[in-house]
């Protein structure tokens, strides 16, 4: 199964780089990694004879290997001159892309080294992974089973079973383990699969940027959206980016907190929207507040309680109640209050986050939960549901975006990172 070469999406208007009109814009940059250490050696060395040293492979090699890039890719890469060879734009692009997603095998290594699980050194693991390695352990991981995995790569079984097993050899490690189950990640898998996640998200991040430096901001963005957000805060901010980048592919994941963390974490998703948590949870993602949100006491339009003009926790604590799950700040928050009020938490409440079926507990009965008004705003516009008048004061929740730490962001992701700030200004200033 030989390494494929990439291809990029070009500007129809560019003029500044050697383009080849008729290249097609694929779904994915798919990266050959001879032709990436060649492209960082010749950037370090300044010159062939420089990067076949610190390569230890002969000048007609990279020299072989930089020509193929950039005849796949239709771009020059580097401006030859009296002085060596010096990165262009889309050259420097790719150089600095490609010297984050090779470190994430020096981040692999140390974190296999922490754990005692290899004795493998990240030179080594750099020097002999291919892109075909790292395919073929994510489509494993995703599918469970070498059968799957080569249909996905359209390449055959034992080619998989060959390429995890030269992947093993590399990282001297077992990735997964066989089971009744299916193929189940080992830990020095799941450090893998993780890294490996983040190196191919940067080729693709490449892609994208060198689509900007081209004029054209294209790409996609994943957002991984908790309760909270997906009523108001993204969905506004996701129109705004629509509006001024048409081209941008924009995905919006619901999901656990757990779940999305993780899928952040390994690249799958781009950022995460909701309540903050504190303490941060790991040292790799970084937290950004946008305002306080404030829980409050809701029923069905037409609830016995809803035309009273003022009302206590402890007039209502006897109502039967559909509350967030044990764990959820939410349910924290509630918790704190009713503590703080000296009353009990409700029996037999309901546990439930699923906010249509929530609704329609509410909608049905003169259940009460405890819900922000972000949350239910349309609801509340349309007369389906209301709010009570109860104090919930030390309620509040920090809501905010969650991001890698070490993440190097797109033009879009950019530009949406803003739109959330300006769209999390205007709910603060609402409230």
């Amino acid at each position: 199964m030989p390494e494929r070469t990439a291809s990029i999406l070009l500007h129809p208007n560019a003029t500044r780089e050697r383009v080849t009109p008729a290249r097609a814009l694929p779904a994915r940059l798919e990266m050959n990694m001879r032709q990436l250490r060649a492209l960082v050696a010749v950037s370090q060395g300044g010159s062939v004879h420089k990067a076949a040293s610190i390569l230890h492979v002969t000048q007609p090699a990279v020299t072989r290997a930089i020509h193929e890039f950039e005849q796949s890719l239709g771009l020059d890469l580097f401006e030859r001159t009296a002085k060596g060879m010096v990165a262009t734009a889309v050259g420097s692009i790719l150089v600095e892309r490609t010297q984050r997603a090779l470190a994430q095998l020096t981040h692999a290594e140390h974190e296999l080294a922490e754990m005692g699980l290899s004795r493998r050194s990240a030179a080594s693991i750099g020097a002999k992974v291919t892109h075909r390695h790292l395919r073929v352990l994510v489509a494993i991981e995703k599918h469970q089973t070498e059968t799957a995995a080569a249909v996905e790569l359209d390449v055959s079984q034992p080619s998989v079973t060959q390429a995890l097993r030269e992947m093993e050899r590399i990282v001297e490690a077992d990735l997964f383990l066989r089971t009744a189950r299916g193929m189940l990640l080992t830990r020095a898998g799941e450090v893998m699969v993780r890294r490996t996640k983040l190196m191919l998200h940067e080729w693709q991040l490449a892609r994208d940027d060198i689509a900007a430096q081209l004029g054209n901001i294209t790409g996609r963005i994943v957002v991984g959206a908790l309760p909270l957000a997906s009523t108001l805060l993204v969905p506004r901010a996701v129109t705004r980016l629509k509006e001024e980048y048409p081209d941008l592919l924009v995905t919006i994941l619901e999901g656990t907190y757990e779940s999305l963390l993780d899928s952040l974490r390994c690249g799958d998703v781009d950022l995460l929207v909701g309540v903050l948590r504190y303490p941060i949870p790991c040292s790799d993602i970084v937290q950004e507040k946008l305002f306080e949100d404030l829980l409050s006491v809701v029923g069905r339009k037409d609830h016995p309680f809803a035309a009273a003009k003022s009302l206590r926790l402890a007039d209502v604590i006897d109502s039967q109640w559909v509350l967030p799950y044990k764990g959820a700040p939410s349910r924290k928050a509630f918790e704190q209050v009713m503590h703080a009020a000296g009353l009990p938490l409700p029996k037999n409440a309901i546990e439930s986050n699923a906010l249509v079926a929530l609704r329609a507990l509410l909608i049905e009965s003169d259940r009460l939960s405890i819900l922000s008004r972000n949350q239910i705003h349309y609801e509340e516009l349309h007369g389906m549901l209301s709010v009570l008048p109860i104090d919930m004061r030390g309620s509040e929740r920090p809501i905010g975006i969650t991001t890698r730490a070490d993440a190097k962001r797109s033009v879009g992701l950019d530009a949406l990172m803003r739109h959330l700030r300006a769209v999390g200004d205007e709910m603060k200033n609402a409230t």
